[in-house]
């Protein structure tokens, strides 16, 4: 059983929504896109005015998908589907953390979410 290692991860800088035993060699896809598309960027600025109070004016998104991934080794008996949405407004930068009602199957032990600089802090 994988078992992530725990933040701070002095060697890399990541950005996790999800990180754990996420497995694509069976099933399931990744896949990412930057958009400019005014419904989204009207999205993702609902979404940060409700959680932040701010009002922002978003230049462009970084949507990176997880669609339906099994599970390490070759699991494929539940899958998860998730989204990283990075946003900035060229100023702050900003992360949402999507997960569809339902679509977490396969919970990890030990998963992670947040955020890693790399530097060991």
């Amino acid at each position: 059983s994988y078992v992530p290692t725990p933040f701070p991860i002095p060697t890399y800088p990541l950005v996790a929504p999800y990180q754990a035993d996420v497995d694509t060699r069976r099933n399931g896809s990744v896949w990412y896109r930057i958009t400019q598309n005014a419904t989204l960027l009207a999205k993702a600025v609902n979404n940060i005015r409700s959680l932040t109070g701010t009002s922002v004016s978003l230049q462009w998104l970084f949507i990176a998908t997880w669609d339906h991934v099994g599970y390490c080794c070759n699991g494929i008996d539940k899958t998860n589907t998730f989204q990283a949405v990075l946003a900035t407004d060229n100023i702050r930068s900003y992360a949402i953390f999507l997960y569809a009602d339902g679509l977490i199957q396969w919970p990890s032990s030990g998963a992670q979410v947040g955020f890693n600089a790399g530097n060991n802090v």
